[in-house]
């Protein structure tokens, strides 16, 4: 399994945002992470419809995060962000699939989905989840 670019850039969008006490342009956050403005463009627009990062028109208008960091949870940026919602095989999300395997998979995408919804971008901003067991994050 892979996480996409797009959302490698977007949860590094939300770290820029959290970490700024202003409001981003696009251009500045183009410039932050190297990503085409056009591609960063897709990128704000599935933030903004999860409600992880606002905008704001006019003069000193751009980007920011929507509410405090402690309240954005990872697991839905990171599925808005994954076009194929973390499915890791296509049967993980049916019911009554006969693949022997399917207990494997769905145990993996469990897994993956409960750490993501168990990590804040605020945990990520201050750095405290390298010494945190798997079992402890939520």
């Amino acid at each position: 399994m892979k996480i996409s670019s797009k959302t490698h850039y977007g949860v590094q969008v939300c770290c820029l945002l959290g970490a700024s006490d202003k409001v981003l342009s696009a251009k500045e956050l183009e410039r932050r992470t190297g990503v085409s403005s056009k591609y960063l463009e897709k990128v704000l627009r599935i933030l903004l419809s999860v409600g992880a990062v606002k905008a704001t028109r006019g003069a000193g208008g751009g980007y920011s995060l929507s509410r405090p960091a402690s309240e954005i949870h990872m697991g839905k940026v990171v599925r808005a962000l994954e076009e194929d919602n973390m499915e890791i095989i296509g049967c993980v999300n049916k019911t009554g699939c006969c693949c022997p395997s399917s207990v494997l998979w769905k145990r993996l995408f469990e897994g993956i989905n409960d750490i993501l919804d168990g990590i804040s971008l605020q945990q990520i901003l201050e750095g405290n989840l390298e010494n945190t067991a798997i079992g402890d994050i939520k």
